[in-house]
C-alpha cells in the first residue's frame, strides 16, 4: 500500500510560495483516504494546502497529537473544510494547558491550549473519538497514547503550566499522542511534538508493541529541552532501530538538529513545509 506524507505546517519552508509557521501539520494520504495528523496554528494551514494545489474536502479523519494552539489552530478551518468528519485525539485534548515564559515578557501564565471548544467543533461538523491508551485508530495507523512514562525521563520544559481546579501545576501534556503508521518499506513513527519523550515512545514500541525496526520517524523531537547528552543517545536509538530516515520538525531545536545531521549523514533530513515523503 503506497503511503503519502505531505508537510503542511512547520517552522520551515521547502521552496517558494510556501509559508512557515511555528506548529505542525501532515496530510496522510493511502489506499484512496486522506487524514490530518494535526493542523497547525491556523495561519499556514490554507495558505499551504493551496500552494500544494489541494484541499481538506472529503478527508476521513483528523488526528490531534496533543491540545497546544501550534497543532489545533487550524481545525476549525479544516473542520469546515472536510465537512463531517472524526477528530481521533486523547480524552484531555481541551485541557486548560498554560505557559509561563519570562524571556517573551510573561508576568502570569497564559493560554496556550486548543483555541476552539469542542461545542464549536462539533457544531461545525466535528465527530470526536477520544482514545487515552493504543489502538489501531484507522487500518493500518495505530494512535499511540497514554505512555505516562516517569518524569525524570520527560522532556525538561519548566514553561510548561497546567490550570486545574486547585490551581496552577506543572504540565506533564498527559494527552500526548503519536502515530505509527504501517508501509510497504516497514512501520513509520510521526511524531507531533514528543512531549512524553522520544527515547520513552520508542521503549515503548520495542517493549510493549514488539517493535524492533522503524523505516522512518517524522515529526517533532523536543530534544531542545533535554541535555547535550540526549542527541547522541537518541542517534545510537535510530541504529537500533535500523532508522533509514529521520525528518525533523518545529520543536527539535536548532543545535539538536545540526548535530543529529552530522551524526546520522544521508539518513537525516528537514520535514519542511513543500516535502512529500512516499513510502
Amino acid at each position: 500500500m503506497k503511503t503519502r506524507l505531505s508537510i503542511l505546517c512547520d517552522n520551515c519552508i521547502l521552496g517558494s510560495g510556501f509559508i512557515g509557521e511555528h506548529g505542525f501539520s501532515v496530510l496522510i494520504e493511502r489506499d484512496g483516504e486522506r487524514s490530518l495528523f494535526d493542523t497547525g496554528p491556523g495561519l499556514s494551514l490554507p495558505l499551504n494546502l493551496k500552494r500544494f494545489k489541494t484541499d481538506l474536502k472529503g478527508l476521513s479523519r483528523i488526528f490531534i497529537s496533543h491540545g497546544h494552539y501550534d497543532h489545533t489552530g487550524g481545525l476549525e478551518y479544516a473542520v469546515g473544510q472536510a465537512g463531517p468528519v472524526e477528530i481521533v485525539a486523547h480524552p484531555d485534548v481541551f485541557a486548560r494547558h498554560m505557559v509561563e515564559d519570562p524571556s517573551r515578557g510573561d508576568t502570569a501564565p497564559r493560554y496556550i491550549g486548543c483555541p476552539f471548544t469542542r461545542e464549536s467543533l462539533e457544531a461545525k461538523g466535528a465527530r470526536f473519538r477520544f482514545l487515552d491508551h493504543t489502538e489501531e485508530a484507522a487500518p493500518g495507523i495505530w494512535f499511540l497514547a497514554g505512555l505516562n512514562p516517569p518524569v525524570e525521563r520527560r522532556p525538561k520544559d519548566d514553561r510548561l503550566l497546567l490550570e486545574q481546579e486547585g490551581g496552577i501545576g506543572p504540565d506533564l501534556i498527559p494527552d500526548d499522542a503519536s502515530l505509527l503508521i504501517q508501509t510497504d518499506t516497514g512501520p513509520i513513527l510521526l511524531l507531533g511534538c514528543a512531549h512524553a519523550g522520544v527515547l520513552n515512545i520508542l521503549d515503548y514500541l520495542e517493549h510493549d508493541m514488539g517493535i524492533h525496526q522503524l523505516h522512518a520517524i517524522l515529526g517533532g523531537t523536543h530534544l531542545m529541552f533535554y541535555g547535550p547528552e540526549m542527541v547522541p543517545a537518541f542517534a545510537e536509538r535510530i541504529r537500533q532501530f535500523s532508522v533509514s530516515l529521520l525528518a525533523v520538525s518545529h520543536c527539535t531545536g536548532l543545535g539538536p538538529t545540526l548535530e543529529l545531521a552530522r551524526l546520522l549523514g544521508d539518513r537525516f533530513t528537514i520535514a519542511a513545509v513543500g516535502r512529500v515523503f512516499d513510502f
